[in-house]
């Protein structure tokens, strides 16, 4: 399609569903999660489902998406895919779904075959928030070789201190699909942090491998601009470049602070000088070509 044929469409690849009365959502129902990124989340305590994405999404000409895990309190894992599968089955949305599982557990193996007899199931999330030093770990290592050999993503949690890690990972499993996500969640916005983190996303996207997603900066940047935004976004561009750059919203968790369009429209002004050929990447066709979807 030649650039002057551009039409913005958006395939959000980070996002978020969840039906209280059908699935268990511990950090819903129960006591709210201390210390969450996002803050006071008591808002989105309530029902959100594709339709509802799907109205957020209208005016921005939202076409496809990926979901990624959420209902931790769920001892079996499946039940999540399966519900998505329904909801997808009947609504056409989300495209791709990225599960939780304990890549580490002995049965981890059966699991992502239980897992893949859904047809949007596309890999894990292992979600953390305390630390992530499992990455070398021998028996996450056995199970993530389990993706590997199933052709699967491994939807990455990782700040700048696990990016070393996160690393040799990639290079021990070349073979092996890795996303990185929310721009490897930058927890602070000091000059400090901000040039940690460089040098840790500069190294990781040595490795072909990985993806990045850009998404999720307003768990910390409760305030954010443009400008407070633009040089996490422009960094992980710079280094991993459109074909491995994806935008996503994290919604709902980010429509604590700001709405779905605003979002979407900030990501839109911050590469406004790209060509149409590289923003047609950034939006759309890197996360359909990393997702298959």
């Amino acid at each position: 399609m030649p650039d002057n044929d551009y039409v913005f469409e958006f395939v959000d690849a980070h996002h978020h569903l969840w039906d209280l009365n059908r699935l268990y959502y511990g950090w819903l129902t129960d006591k709210p999660f201390v210390g969450h990124p996002s803050g006071d989340y008591s808002a989105i305590m309530k029902d959100y489902l594709v339709t509802d994405l799907q109205a957020e999404g209208a005016s921005v000409n939202l076409i496809k998406s990926v979901h990624i895990e959420t209902a931790d309190g769920e001892t079996d894992t499946v039940r999540e895919t399966a519900w998505l599968q329904e909801v997808a089955d009947e609504h056409g949305m989300p495209n791709g779904i990225i599960a939780r599982a304990d890549l580490a557990a002995e049965n981890a193996a059966s699991e992502l075959d239980r897992h893949m007899e859904y047809g949007n199931f596309r890999g894990v999330r292992m979600l953390s928030f305390i630390g992530l030093d499992f990455l070398d770990n021998s028996d996450f290592r056995r199970g993530f070789s389990e993706l590997q050999k199933r052709d699967l993503i491994y939807d990455m949690d990782a700040g700048w201190p696990q990016m070393g890690k996160a690393y040799d990972l990639a290079r021990d499993f070349p073979d092996s699909k890795i996303i990185l996500g929310h721009c490897g969640f930058p927890k602070e916005r000091t000059v400090p942090y901000f040039h940690a983190w460089r040098n840790g996303i500069r190294k990781l996207a040595t490795a072909p491998n990985v993806a990045c997603k850009l998404s999720g900066l307003a768990m910390v940047d409760h305030n954010w601009t443009v400008e407070t935004i633009r040089p996490w976004i422009e960094t992980c561009i710079e280094y991993f470049g459109p074909d491995r750059c994806m935008f996503g919203t994290n919604w709902p968790l980010d429509g604590l602070h700001s709405d779905y369009p605003t979002v979407v429209n900030a990501y839109r002004e911050i590469v406004s000088s790209y060509s149409n050929t590289e923003k047609r990447k950034l939006f759309r066709t890197t996360a359909e070509t990393w997702y298959k979807i």
